[in-house]
């Protein structure tokens, strides 16, 4: 016969489990996985796994605004691709208007700054993007240059992208290069991903996706392609406007597809003044739906952090979030542009009502195993 404090055990157990279940998965997962000539495709519903809040961001560090003085307060944070760490977590960032990069400590302690506007050694043009690796740190401009540091500051070499105007360059372990290259496709303007030799010499296309053409007025909503590099070389390419994402290996072999299905969001009246406000140029609105997704992350755990147009209640959008096996498996609301995922942490670059902005580090706290 049990004892009553063993009964009393089981009671208090059983309670405990009921409690921390809360919030965890409620049913089964109803995306389906199926292989078509050797491609794993993955179709997820538009539901996550997890209802309620199964991952909270817990705001860790602000670096910049309104209030930064000093060498350390920087004008701006560029657009994606625009910051990065170290494996020791420091923390690098790009300013497009001060056309230098600024390094903080894990803490955001100010460390140290290098580049300078200009053309010479050691000076950069119209910046682009970051890209920190072992012991060094690579900076793409826009008069089609890539400059080389070491991570302490010091200018090693620059060299020349032989014509090709890249966006978004990485680099593997073996020094080739991978990037997104405006061109053309047959008659039409395309965006592509292209995989060069060290020395800029092209390898292979990868991937191409189709843009308006440039003659017409800008229409501001128009789909527009990204890509990311996993922590293992995969490059994840995302065709925004059915909310595709494909899969290839550092050789351009396609491996995986995802799709997730979605709601249509309406452009607002509001969002086209907006956009008309920030663009100087004609502007003309052909699109009544805003595609799938803007832009997207992958995190250093395989995990997809995809930003939707869905307005969050607390303002900004609406993330969908992926796990490293491509299942859909929670949301959560974030304001501003998420710039980087690595170390259980979330790189977020937000803009205050003066237009300063400020990059917000936030932990993820995760409530399920």
């Amino acid at each position: 016969m049990r004892s009553p404090n063993y009964t009393l055990f089981i009671i208090i157990l059983a309670l405990i489990l009921l409690i921390s279940s809360c919030g965890r998965e409620k049913e089964a997962w109803k995306g389906t996985i199926r292989q078509e000539g050797g491609i794993t495709i993955i179709s997820n519903p538009k539901e996550p796994i997890y209802q309620g809040e199964v991952l909270k961001l817990e705001k860790e560090l602000v670096i910049g605004g309104a209030e930064a003085t000093g060498e350390g307060a920087f004008s701006s944070i560029g657009a994606s691709g625009s910051v990065d760490i170290d494996d020791e977590g420091n923390i690098y960032i790009l300013s497009s208007r001060d056309a230098a990069v600024f390094v903080y400590d894990p803490h955001g302690r100010f460390l140290r700054k290098f580049g300078r506007p200009g053309q010479g050694p050691g000076e950069l043009g119209p910046v682009q993007s970051i890209f920190v690796s072992d012991d060094t740190v690579a900076i793409n401009d826009l008069s089609r240059k890539i400059s080389i540091f070491s991570r302490t500051g010091n200018f090693l070499r620059s060299f020349s992208t032989k014509g090709f105007l890249l966006y978004f360059p990485r680099f593997d372990r073996e020094g080739n290069i991978y990037a997104f290259e405006p061109g053309w496709l047959e008659s039409h303007p395309a965006v592509k991903l292209l995989k060069f030799a060290g020395q800029m010499n092209l390898i292979m296309e990868i991937a191409r996706y189709p843009i308006p053409e440039p003659d017409k007025p800008l229409d501001p909503f128009a789909p527009f392609p990204y890509w990311q590099m996993t922590s293992d070389e995969r490059l994840v390419f995302g065709r925004p406007e059915d909310y595709g994402l494909e899969f290839y290996d550092s050789e351009g072999k396609l491996l995986r597809k995802l799709s997730k299905a979605f709601s249509l969001v309406r452009i607002t009246e509001e969002e086209k003044e907006k956009q008309k406000r920030n663009f100087s140029g004609e502007v003309q609105f052909r699109l009544e739906y805003h595609p799938g997704f803007g832009r997207f992350i992958c995190d250093d755990k395989g995990r997809l952090f995809v930003q939707t147009f869905e307005q969050a209640s607390e303002g900004g959008y609406v993330h969908d979030v992926f796990d490293e096996r491509g299942r859909f498996i929670t949301r959560i609301p974030l304001k501003g542009t998420l710039l980087l995922g690595k170390k259980e942490k979330l790189y977020c670059c937000q803009q205050d009502e003066s237009g300063f902005d400020s990059l917000v580090v936030y932990a993820l706290k995760w409530k399920h195993e």
